[in-house]
């Protein structure tokens, strides 16, 4: 189910994956650094209560669903697929919502370091 700022899943457990009720919050917000999206992760994944949140910048928000995926594996829960939230029906529009928010238009420059640094590929001098 999605509403601009918030998506929520739900898939019922099968023989081969757990089941999940999860809910993505996000607001964007603008401080003196420029803009940025807080989100925040709620539910349970097979039974496994789970909270958390985290912020992104504007250029790389896009990549959410990696940052969510990471709040899982901190408590020890591996999503069944990449991203729980990515084939979704859902995610599209949370994307354009996003996309609209943020006043974006494809083709802007993303900070790479940032990009990186999220992912956990790179650190800092």
């Amino acid at each position: 189910m999605f509403r601009p700022g918030h998506v929520e899943v739900v898939q019922l457990p099968t023989a081969l994956t757990p089941g999940y009720h999860l809910s993505l919050d996000y607001r964007v917000c603008r401080d003196e650094a420029g803009c940025h999206v807080d989100f925040e992760l709620d539910g349970d994944v097979a039974g496994r209560p789970v909270h958390d949140g985290f912020s992104l910048r504007r250029d790389v928000a896009y990549n959410f669903l990696q940052s969510a995926g990471r709040c899982l594996r901190r408590r020890g829960i591996t999503p069944a697929h990449p991203a729980l939230f990515a084939f979704h029906e859902d995610y599209d529009r949370v994307f354009a919502d996003l996309r609209c928010q943020l006043r974006a238009d494809p083709g802007e420059p993303v900070d790479l370091e940032r990009f990186l640094l999220d992912r956990g590929e790179a650190r800092l001098h």
